[in-house]
């Protein structure tokens, strides 16, 4: 699932560091740090920042522990050592398993950034670039794909036969943060993914590693659940 991608810009007058009074600066680059940290809170935390009006009463905490917020961009004008941003611009990425989760979350920190704004002087904007609902995957697949993961790894074990103990092997069911191809596919079709593990959990990166015996583990389960369906079709 992806959630939504926005860009918030904290606009003063860019002024030489040394000769400018503290009173009289525009503190757009402490301002959009001060949002950079309360986005944080707000995102670790939505309780403290939510009201019921805003539908905090009716979350859970299994929709709030997919809630994960980014800023991956953080930009200043001219960008000089010596010299007071005049502009701001930085990135917020949100995303959740719950689509109201998200919204509310969008709502209330665009609320948060123009009060601040307001408070300190300083003229912001909040543009939202992107917005996706959360796509689930189908339970029945999911549920094919547990029972060919199990029956894999039992193969794989010493003396494994591919179905004794099959039932024992625990199959962790994971949400995933990321957008993928699944999710336009979900238009036309059911999906369901297969994730194998890496290293440290590292992946998209030069770093990145997969044991082979995890390759061949989720090789074979992908066979099994061929296997499945090719069964269920007969």
């Amino acid at each position: 699932m992806i959630g939504s991608l926005g860009t918030r810009a904290c606009t003063g007058s860019p002024a030489l560091s040394p000769w400018c009074r503290k009173r009289n600066r525009r503190a757009d680059a402490i301002e959009a740090a001060e949002l950079v940290v309360t986005l944080e809170g707000l995102c670790k935390d939505p309780s403290r920042f939510l009201t019921y009006d805003e539908e905090c009463g009716c979350f859970t905490e299994e929709s709030l522990a997919g809630l994960v917020c980014t800023v991956g961009e953080l930009l200043t004008w001219p960008s000089a050592s010596n010299v007071i941003p005049g502009q701001v611009n930085f990135t917020v990425d949100i995303r959740a398993m719950d689509d109201l989760v998200r919204e509310t979350i969008v709502a209330s920190f665009s609320r948060i950034v123009m009060q601040r704004c307001d408070h300190r002087l300083v003229d912001c904007a909040v543009e939202h670039k992107h917005s996706a609902a959360a796509t689930p995957c189908d339970p029945e697949l999911t549920a094919q794909l547990k029972r060919a993961t199990r029956s894999a790894v039992s193969a794989m074990a010493p003396g494994g036969h591919g179905h004794a103990g099959a039932e024992s092997t625990a199959t962790p069911v994971l949400m995933s943060g990321a957008g993928h191809d699944a999710m336009a596919m979900a238009r036309l079709t059911r999906v369901g993914m297969l994730f194998v593990r890496c290293r440290g959990g590292v992946s998209h990166s030069p770093e990145e590693h997969v044991a082979e015996d995890d390759v061949w583990a989720a090789g074979l389960a992908l066979l099994r659940f061929l296997d499945q369906h090719a069964v269920a079709e007969l």
